[in-house]
């Protein structure tokens, strides 16, 4: 039996900080092309999303031996639902989001 402060699942804790290094990292390249490019974040954000529905539709053409149209669909609805959920839980942080925008604002005004 784990103690009460030890991870539970130390492979879960592994695969968290390697996920979290790679969005890092992505999140960094795709940042400094939107600064290069000069993109709307508007614009930027229509775009990382019609790269994750079409990588989302890769990953299931090449994930099964006979893809389907209605395969296909399903896991369309699948992407929707994971989608909803991380919205649910970025509204849910929205407090904690925009405190530290402000509190990044205020701290870059006092260094101008």
């Amino acid at each position: 039996m784990t103690e009460p402060n030890e991870p539970a699942d130390e492979d879960f804790e592994a695969f968290a900080e390697e996920y979290e290094e790679h969005r890092d990292a992505l999140y960094d390249l795709i940042s400094d092309y939107a600064d290069n490019e000069q993109l709307d974040d508007g614009l930027l954000a229509a775009m990382v999303l019609d790269l994750a529905v079409s990588l989302r539709m890769i990953g299931y053409a090449n994930s099964v031996e006979k893809p389907s149209v209605s395969g296909l669909k399903l896991e369309l609805d699948r992407f929707s639902k994971d989608a909803e959920e991380h919205a649910r839980s970025a509204k849910q942080d929205a407090e904690s989001f925009i405190a530290e925008v402000k509190a990044q604002r205020e701290e870059g005004e006092g260094e101008a």
